[in-house]
């Protein structure tokens, strides 16, 4: 074989279509997709948390189009942050209209505060928050927010993984975002695409269908003999002359048996997810896709609505919500209660009584944390994989904080290279 593939999630299944023949794609899972995975339970439509795609360029979006054969909507983001008890248009940074007035003048006068001091900081992602956005900014969304996101002390992080994910104000647009209409269309996810039915699954299983029949589900790898090229896998084995591995950086490197790079990638870290999943009895409209939560009492950091993206994700006379709640380690205990709780609080669920589904999931490793230790281990590591034609590709594979578009195009990437090393 010259090609093996670990992982048939977004960046597998691309890397197969860009290899076109001679691979091989080996999955642990009994079905594809990786976490892009979809659940129905009593007829509600639960994706493994808010996957939606946000497609940028247009030969990613053709490629999704043409080889998925799943209709897809495109819908225009409503996006909140939900705080002080008020809804907020996103991004809180440009959207301060509709906060008590005290922290609206709070976050502006330290907005420009920041803005007469020069050159924002590099040192850390706290730091780059206080000399970027303001005081007022850092204290009431910010620094709470990222606290509960992140679980990891925001002093420690890099600013490598923000790009496109953390919008940067100028000073006109916080401006215009202190009067009633707001700033609109801030940021990389103003529209997204999502299936008129089936969940993010549907999409995953018909670009699959197009590499099914090179692949082999429930083949958990096991072993990699590099010096010889070869995958040892549950039920077989496999020669190759190029690996793309999408699968967690730091499992594929202990699988090596490779004692130099265990030891650097064993500093790699991760933030996981607990995601709970709610459907329940309501005829209320939320006109909500998504809205961000910073305050502490609240448990989760964000929350969403299957059934406001599409109507069908829940039953008749019923909607759905899935909540985010980050841990390091296990998940808090107690904590189906307290999300149920905050839920009744916020007003979005009346009564326990209403609940008809609860759907628990974990995303391990859902955000990889940017720290001095990454910024030096994953170069290392990535150069030396490659001389032994081995690729990275997708957001566990490269490590990094990535949409499901980086994947596919980062699948790609990888059977170019691949090919350049047969």
């Amino acid at each position: 074989m010259k090609t093996v593939i670990i992982g048939a999630g977004f960046a597998g299944i691309a890397a197969a279509y860009g290899l076109k023949k001679d691979f091989l794609i080996l999955e642990k899972e009994g079905r594809p997709g990786g976490l892009c995975r979809t659940d129905v339970v009593k007829g509600f439509v639960f994706d493994y948390t808010g996957h939606f795609l946000h497609l940028r360029k247009p030969e990613t979006a053709a490629f999704v189009m043409k080889n998925s054969k799943t209709p897809l909507k495109k819908i225009s983001r409503k996006a909140f942050i939900y705080s002080h008890g008020v809804y907020t248009d996103y991004p809180y940074q440009v959207n301060n209209y509709g906060l008590p007035g005290d922290i609206a003048a709070e976050n502006l006068a330290g907005f420009l505060r920041a803005k007469t001091k020069g050159a924002p900081s590099k040192e850390s992602f706290k730091k780059w928050i206080y000399t970027t956005l303001g005081e007022g900014i850092a204290k009431n969304f910010m620094l709470p927010y990222n606290e509960k996101l992140w679980k990891y002390p925001l002093e420690k992080l890099t600013l490598e993984w923000m790009g496109r994910f953390v919008p940067s104000p100028s000073v006109d647009e916080v401006m215009q975002g202190i009067m009633p209409k707001g700033k609109s269309g801030v940021g990389y996810n103003a529209f997204f695409f999502y299936p008129e039915a089936g969940g993010i699954e549907s999409v995953v299983k018909g670009l699959y269908g197009g590499a099914a029949q090179g692949s082999r589900l429930k083949a958990q790898v096991k072993k990699i003999d590099m010096k010889n090229r070869m995958v040892f896998y549950d039920g077989g084995k496999e020669s190759y002359k190029s690996l793309i591995s999408t699968m967690p950086l730091p499992s594929l490197v202990r699988l090596t048996g490779d004692k130099k790079m265990i030891k650097l990638a064993s500093d790699l870290k991760a933030t996981s997810v607990y995601c709970l999943n709610i459907g329940f009895k309501s005829k209320k409209k939320f006109n909500r896709h998504w809205v961000y939560v910073p305050e502490s009492k609240y448990p989760f950091y964000r929350i969403g609505f299957p059934s406001e993206v599409v109507p069908g994700n829940a039953p008749a006379g019923c909607a759905s919500v899935f909540t985010e709640v980050s841990f390091r380690g296990r998940p808090p205990k107690g904590i189906d209660a307290k999300i149920i709780k905050g839920l009744i609080d916020m007003g979005i669920i009346k009564d326990r009584k209403d609940i008809i589904a609860a759907h628990p999931m974990i995303l391990k490793d859902a955000y990889v944390i940017y720290d001095k230790d990454r910024a030096h281990a994953l170069p290392v590591l990535t150069r030396e994989l490659e001389k032994r034609g081995i690729y990275l590709a997708g957001r566990w594979g490269r490590w990094e904080y990535s949409s499901m578009e980086d994947a596919i195009i980062e699948g790609f990437e990888a059977a170019k290279k691949a090919i350049s090393n047969y």
